[in-house]
């Protein structure tokens, strides 16, 4: 088992969905049921912080069942969802509508997070109140043809996020910010669409690491000034990095984020997969993914997570190769667990900052009290997970229902395999199957205080 103090040989005790005991293994014990782990390493539930589900809308791609379900099968038990959706969560009432949707659906935990493109202090207030477990803003104006998507949820000028920032101060959550420079990205889009590009290689083109950079130095002057806990998502620069570093040195109260695509990928992937490569921000050189690791390894980085965007291949391939036209993002969700715990197994990193970076470091992140650690009084959301096998990626495969768009991760070796999924001490998946029944996940709000700083 994966303790808070390193690997031990333990046997857990679970009452009520909770752990309540750590025994020596072979304790005699009374149970209503025994799961035999021998040979598995046991670790806390993966908590992925960046996911997005788009339910109620767009069922085909994706809603609260079947994005639970590809969370179960590969050991994730908690995901925090986005506010995209039609309509947004950017009100009061539009949370508290998909969190009583979301309820009936989940085979694992989800939490909400709300927005603050509105600008009405009421609007952040209210979805705080109600259990929001961070607040987001776009730094883009709203994608065309996704005004509906997007309402209430963009900051596009400069004016717009000061704003944001001055209604945010001393936030109780996170305030989370997709971080790219809306004028910079504009002006390079568009010249390079003048220029007659439309190929997927130009995507990187038109969003190079300044665009990134030059959007998170802002944040970070802002979160300072106005004391509002910073969260930046899905990294993908070393520059950003650099950035994020200093900040922490000096007392910023800043967290952050990469996901396994910037880890495992650049821009070259383009020339694999073609417009299956796009995501936003975009895959960048070898030299950014060797400072994203630099990052994730020196804690400037706090935890990874997957920015799970699920589009089905047929929205993917009727752009006819044309980069612009094609929605931007892939599943991911499957790959977390292995992808992270896997370099623990072959000792890329240790398991502490394993799972540091997907347990322990989003539950403290974003208020999670009882959920990312096996100790007593913990939710029982646990993962038995074998090391050995080699498992090769294959897409086709995944529960997601729009898995087929994953292509990027074709091919991929991933070292171990999720064996069993336990959610508050209910087994939910076994053997690459979900086992549990839509509604043993629950919605979930913070419980504890968010701790937005460095990394312990």
């Amino acid at each position: 088992m994966l303790l808070p103090d390193g690997l031990q040989s333990v046997d857990i005790g679970i009452a009520n969905g909770r752990i309540v005991a750590l025994l020596a293994p072979g304790s005699e014990v009374e149970a209503r049921e025994i799961i035999d782990a021998g040979g598995l390493l046991v670790f806390p539930g993966t908590i992925d912080a960046h996911f997005h589900c788009r339910a109620p809308s767009y069922p085909e791609r994706e809603d609260f069942a079947s994005g639970t379900a590809a969370a179960a099968v590969s050991g994730v038990t908690t995901v925090l969802e986005m506010p995209i959706s039609i309509p947004p969560s950017s009100t009061p009432e539009r949370l508290v509508e998909r969190m009583k949707l979301a309820s009936t659906s989940l085979y694992v935990d989800m939490g909400f997070y709300g927005s603050c493109g509105t600008l009405d202090a009421g609007d952040i207030a209210g979805q705080i109140e109600a259990g929001a477990i961070g607040i987001k803003g776009f730094l883009q104006s709203v994608p065309a043809g996704r005004e509906d998507e997007f309402d209430g949820i963009c900051l596009a000028t400069d004016v717009e996020i000061l704003r944001a920032f001055e209604l945010l101060r001393g936030s109780p959550v996170p305030c989370v910010f997709h971080a790219e420079a809306n004028d910079l990205l504009t002006y390079l889009t568009d010249r390079l669409i003048a220029a007659g590009r439309r190929d997927p290689q130009v995507h990187p083109l038109s969003r190079p690491p300044f665009v990134e950079a030059v959007a998170v130095a802002k944040l970070l002057v802002l979160a300072e000034e106005f004391d509002v806990p910073l969260h930046i998502p899905h990294v993908s620069s070393k520059v950003t990095v650099d950035l994020i570093r200093d900040a922490k040195a000096r007392g910023v109260r800043v967290t952050a984020e990469t996901c396994p695509q910037y880890l495992a990928f650049d821009a070259s992937a383009f020339d694999r997969v073609g417009l299956y490569a796009k995501c936003n921000p975009p895959l960048k050189t070898p030299e950014d993914r060797a400072g994203l690791w630099e990052g994730v390894l020196d804690g400037t980085l706090d935890i990874i997570t997957t920015d799970h965007s699920p589009f089905t291949t047929e929205e993917k391939d009727r752009t006819e190769g044309n980069i612009w036209a094609t929605l931007p993002g892939f599943p991911g969700v499957e790959v977390l667990t292995q992808f992270v715990m896997g370099r623990a197994v072959t000792r890329e990193l240790s398991f502490e900052r394993a799972t540091e970076l997907i347990s322990a470091g989003p539950a403290r992140i974003f208020g999670l009290g009882t959920k990312g650690r096996i100790a007593i009084g913990y939710d029982a959301d646990l993962v038995l997970y074998d090391p050995e096998p080699e498992i090769i990626c294959r897409p086709e495969n995944f529960k997601s229902r729009s898995g087929g768009a994953g292509r990027i991760w074709e091919g991929m070796v991933l070292r171990g395999r999720t064996v069993t999924t336990l959610v508050r001490g209910q087994v939910v998946a076994r053997d690459g199957d979900v086992v549990g029944e839509p509604g043993t996940g629950r919605v979930i709000r913070p419980s504890a205080a968010p701790c937005a700083g460095t990394a312990s």
